[in-house]
């Protein structure tokens, strides 16, 4: 058995904070990843490994030599829990470190919903565990940022609901806590500093940006028929009395995150100015800036990071078009699985009025042969709304 720990949920808003803190601590770590271009989103040098946690029996890889599981169970429903929880267990986890949420206790797992019923089944299977008992997330509020964006007024209901939201970097800091030190057997109830009103938040957005951010109440019925595209009707109406419910009883706010870190937890005035790039819209030449310095740092994931996920690719030397960072990543792996990439050499960007332009130089030695070459392409990038939406690619060395 090594010391290592897996990660889920890498790729996200509180695995990539985390992911970051292993690697600057030294600590054994991988990633457990379902999207095939997973890697490309993280650090360089990140080992990344495939699985699913649908899929218990496929673990069986990830999980060797794991004695640490960083757990975001993504679904709306405990589903398959039994299976995964019972994987790691047999492969000898000893410590599972589950982000679970506020309204849950020690007394009532079996009838809080999905996060006490997560929290049921890993005790049941006999692992160690760490329960970092969650407020509001305040990246949820990213929800908003289309509208914000455009400059429209958001609909939201219940604009008065008092949540005592968490920034995910205070998360993701109380998990590696949690990973590398003692706190087996312990269950934290992880707030911000303050419970505040979603119009307040909303003003602390606005204050970021250097301008307003108009809101109106949306009636029930209308925002339930807009959650109901993603979630199931029961978890749709008990949020919605949630946040009914917080308007004369708000979240509770704790100490939690000072207590195990030694330190305030941050505000959601510092969490709107660390996102204030997702509430307004990046003009081409600073997404070309931002894009290719990402480039020169070795941070494909940071460059990532500024595409569309709909993002389409045109190359006509390669074939079809591919659309989606999953796909075109796939593709990619697959264009490089024979090549060694000994360094690139990145010239621009060359801005036009919608997007810009790049010139890459791969040194590259192809395996199988051992010859050793000079790739050049040339990429012309279409931003619009702040995102790189089209690529289109030039082969200039088969030209």
């Amino acid at each position: 058995m090594t010391d290592t720990i897996l990660v889920t949920g890498g790729t996200g808003n509180i695995g990539r904070h985390l992911v970051d803190l292993l690697r600057a601590a030294g600590a054994d770590h991988r990633v457990l990843a379902r999207r095939p271009g997973a890697a490309a989103l993280l650090p360089p040098g990140t080992e990344v490994v495939s699985g699913d946690l649908t899929d218990p029996g496929g673990l069986v890889t990830a999980l060797a030599g794991v004695d640490r599981v960083f757990l975001l169970w993504p679904f709306l429903t405990s589903d398959g829990i039994e299976g995964v929880a019972k994987a790691m267990a047999d492969a000898g986890v000893r410590l599972v470190v589950y982000v679970s949420s506020l309204n849950v206790t020690d007394d009532n797992r079996r009838t809080a919903g999905v996060w006490g019923e997560v929290e049921q089944a890993i005790i049941d299977a006999g692992l160690g565990y760490t329960f970092l008992r969650g407020g509001g997330f305040a990246t949820n509020t990213l929800t908003w940022a289309p509208a914000i964006r455009r400059g429209e007024t958001v609909r939201l209901p219940s604009p008065l609901a008092r949540r005592s939201l968490v920034h995910e970097a205070d998360l993701a800091e109380v998990a590696a806590a949690a990973l590398t030190g003692d706190h087996a057997g312990r269950s934290y109830v992880l707030t911000g500093p303050a419970a505040l009103s979603q119009a307040d938040q909303l003003a602390a957005i606005g204050a970021v940006l250097g301008r307003p951010v108009e809101f109106a109440e949306q009636h029930r019925a209308e925002a339930r028929a807009e959650m109901l595209t993603w979630g199931n009707a029961a978890f749709v109406d008990h949020a919605l009395d949630y946040w009914e419910s917080l308007v004369d009883r708000p979240e509770p706010v704790t100490n939690a995150v000072r207590e195990i870190l030694g330190r305030p937890a941050r505000d959601f005035r510092t969490w709107a100015a660390d996102h204030a790039d997702d509430f307004r819209t990046l003009p081409p030449a600073e997404v070309a800036d931002r894009y290719v310095g990402a480039f020169r740092a070795g941070r494909m994931d940071q460059a990532l990071r500024l595409a569309a996920p709909d993002l389409v690719r045109v190359a006509p030397l390669e074939g079809a078009d591919r659309h989606g960072l999953d796909e075109i990543m796939a593709h990619s792996r697959q264009l490089t699985d024979d090549l060694e990439i000994h360094g690139v050499t990145v010239d621009g960007p060359f801005a036009g009025p919608g997007g810009f332009g790049v010139r890459f130089a791969f040194d590259q030695t192809h395996r199988p042969t051992g010859a050793r070459h000079t790739a050049t392409k040339f990429s012309l990038y279409t931003v619009t709304d702040g995102a790189i939406v089209r690529e289109e690619v030039f082969h200039l060395d088969r030209l």
